[in-house]
């Protein structure tokens, strides 16, 4: 049965190790994983699961969702119906160290990383060279900031000395631009401050167009220009080197099809609004077998620009948080991490920069510390407008039975 990418599944580790879902007889995190995992020897374990496995995925590079062992599935401990000494006494496994993977791979083959920096009202370039320093690579931009000047400020002596190659820079098509001349002018603006060269990423920044003299609390539809026609215009650029891959951003499940139905260059990615509360699974799942990516932007739950944070302040998440031994802001990043859906953290904080960064790949959330996050899904947005309509999250992929049966 499919899974929406988020939840465990019931069989991981233990079914059909025959199958495609082991190539090559993977070894999964599984029981006998988690016994090795705290000293049980082979001797020891009655069931032969004791010595000489392969490296688990997420002790590989790069994301294990991306496995064929792992596609899609929570990165996370063994089943908790295993029984024996590795539950009995002794240390749980997943406090252990672990190295947890850094990126992921899209479609093209290119390589994301799990952290970015969210650009949003950053007013100085320091805050961009600190990042770098903390090893910072996933750059988050977009022309609506009005601040890749202040970006490319930052970025110009790392790339002056040979690290482009290191990096991966995003920005987005804002709603005035949706214009095939105009898709290329804000480009064009956007390469010219931030210095770099090309795009690793260019996403059309919301599925609406507006007119150019729209502002964000006035909007005037642009009825002369469809998404196929912003969409080809974004084609050409790739064509021509200007940017690397293509993707878009709040898309919904069913924009997302209708796209692919029609363009010649398919989507790579779909940044969305991602966290606890509004956790999406069925989009990100679906996203994910159709080689998308989800993206999670206000993965904290908004910097109450727009509506106040009620998650970073949650009582249960404080309340993992401890258990964990982290803080708020580390857990939230770190349940959409360990679902292989990067993060883009925004923040202008020199402390909190290193927070969300720093060792954030030697630790894991444990099964009863992510279901207990799982338990506060409500589909609450933060980043929401009078404008903007969103779809049904059922619509698009397959239907539910209940759906398809009225009930």
């Amino acid at each position: 049965m499919s899974h929406d990418g988020c939840h465990e599944v019931a069989w991981k580790g233990k079914a059909f190790p025959y199958l495609m879902h082991h190539p090559n007889f993977h070894s999964t995190e599984n029981y006998g994983s988690a016994r090795q995992a705290t000293g049980v020897s082979a001797a020891a374990d009655s069931h032969g699961h004791g010595g000489g496995r392969q490296a688990l995925p997420s002790e590989q590079g790069g994301s294990d969702v991306h496995s064929r062992a792992g596609t899609g599935t929570w990165n996370g401990p063994a089943p908790r119906g295993m029984q024996g000494s590795a539950r009995q006494g002794g240390p749980s496994p997943d406090r252990g160290h672990v190295k947890e993977p850094d990126s992921v791979r899209l479609a093209n083959g290119v390589r994301l990383p799990l952290i970015g920096l969210g650009t949003a009202a950053i007013k100085d370039p320091q805050i961009i060279k600190t990042a770098l320093q903390l090893g910072y690579r996933h750059i988050d931009c977009a022309w609506f900031y009005g601040n890749e000047d202040v970006v490319g400020q930052g970025l110009a002596d790392f790339i002056a000395a040979g690290g482009r190659h290191e990096l991966f820079i995003v920005s987005k098509v804002w709603n005035t631009h949706h214009r095939p001349e105009a898709v290329r002018r804000s480009v064009e603006e956007s390469l010219t401050r931030l210095g770099c060269g090309h795009l690793d990423l260019l996403l059309m920044h919301w599925p609406e167009a507006w007119t150019p003299e729209s502002t964000l609390t006035d909007p005037v539809p642009d009825t002369g220009v469809t998404i196929t026609e912003t969409w080809a215009a974004m084609e050409a650029l790739l064509d021509e080197g200007r940017v690397r891959a293509l993707g878009v951003s709040n898309f919904s499940l069913k924009q997302v099809e209708e796209l692919m139905a029609t363009c010649r260059i398919r989507p790579l990615v779909n940044h969305v609004e991602l966290h606890p509360l509004c956790a999406q699974r069925k989009l990100v799942g679906v996203m994910f077998r159709m080689g998308v990516q989800c993206v999670a932007y206000s993965p904290l739950g908004g910097q109450s620009m727009i509506k106040l944070n009620q998650l970073l302040t949650h009582e249960l998440v404080a309340r993992v948080a401890k258990d964990a031994g982290k803080t708020p802001a580390q857990v939230l990043l770190k349940w959409n991490i360990q679902r292989g859906v990067p993060v883009i953290a925004k923040t202008s904080n020199l402390e909190r920069l290193a927070e969300n960064m720093v060792g954030m790949s030697d630790w894991k959330l444990s099964y009863e510390q992510k279901a207990a996050l799982d338990q506060l899904d409500s589909c609450t947005r933060f980043i929401d407008f009078d404008w903007k309509q969103w779809a049904d999250p059922e619509e698009g992929g397959v239907a539910k039975p209940s759906k398809v049966m009225g009930f």
